[in-house]
């Protein structure tokens, strides 16, 4: 009778003990594993939310996003192929020390939106030996409607070039798309080397709601708000030019990242932005 009780009281010491481990294991377990969230959402990294929508403000206006802005480009510009884009081989006064290229601050098929009057564009320059660089602007027809050289000598950095509004041109008309062309001129004697980058602008309209947004807005909420309705060309010059007004803000520095990285041009987002000069 004693070997049975001392059977039974073995047995329970060693389920307790059995009991006791698995308890504690279950919470060691889980800290391994991910945290489930719904399909879709957004979740947090450790240093906190990378996207999400703004962060809400507390007087009315529109919020921030917490991860910078990032570009949402229309549907029927997305399923528009990106026009034909010449290639030249690179040489003369062409040749370039940077591993970048000529680039066009665009998304990748070239093509974007604005609701400015004349808007502005935007460039990357590498440094070359060349002294000049052309800008064009063609209507749906084909016809020049403006033209602008542009003194590059030892320019490296991001450019913006801008349709002047006081030279009597004519505004861009709403629901019209335009072609344009920035031309670096490698020989001005053998244009045939010239280093060339086409696209597409298109002058849309938007709707009262999102224009009393952008009226109670900051430069930063404005990027979002432009971004977040697929209008490339202001979200991009809105938030350039409060970069230059404000060139030591590590906010809007990020934020000029996140906005490069959403169209694939993260690369050129560490680039100084530097003024340029119109020939007369």
């Amino acid at each position: 009778m004693k070997k049975m009780t001392n059977f039974w009281l073995n047995l329970l010491a060693f389920g307790s003990i059995f009991l006791i481990g698995a308890f504690n294991g279950c919470p060691l377990a889980g800290l391994g594993q991910p945290i489930p969230r719904e399909s879709g959402k957004p979740g947090t990294e450790s240093g906190g939310p990378r996207f999400g929508p703004p962060t809400p403000s507390t007087d009315g206006k529109p919020g921030t996003e917490p991860g910078g802005p990032r570009f949402i480009q229309p549907r029927e510009d997305i399923d528009e192929r990106p026009p034909t884009q010449p290639r030249r081989p690179i040489r003369g006064g062409c040749a370039s020390i940077s591993q970048l290229s000529l680039t066009a601050l665009v998304p990748k098929n070239k093509i974007g939106r604005t609701v400015s009057d004349y808007p502005t564009f935007f460039f990357y320059l590498p440094q070359t030996e060349a002294e000049l660089a052309e800008f064009t602007l063609n209507d749906e027809s084909g016809n020049q409607i403006y033209k602008q050289d542009v003194t590059i000598s030892n320019l490296s950095g991001v450019i913006g070039v801008s349709i002047p509004a006081n030279q009597n041109l004519p505004p861009l008309e709403v629901g019209k798309s335009y072609t344009w062309n920035f031309t670096v001129i490698c020989d001005s004697q053998d244009r045939s080397s010239d280093q060339i980058e086409s696209g597409t602008v298109r002058r849309v309209e938007i709707s009262a709601d999102i224009r009393r947004q952008l009226d109670q807005a900051d430069p930063r909420q404005k990027t979002v708000i432009y971004a977040e309705n697929g209008i490339w060309l202001d979200a991009l010059s809105t938030l350039a030019a409060a970069r230059q007004a404000n060139p030591n803000d590590a906010e809007l520095a990020a934020d000029w990242e996140s906005l490069l990285e959403s169209v694939t041009l993260g690369k050129i987002a560490k680039e100084p932005i530097v003024p340029t000069t119109p020939q007369p």
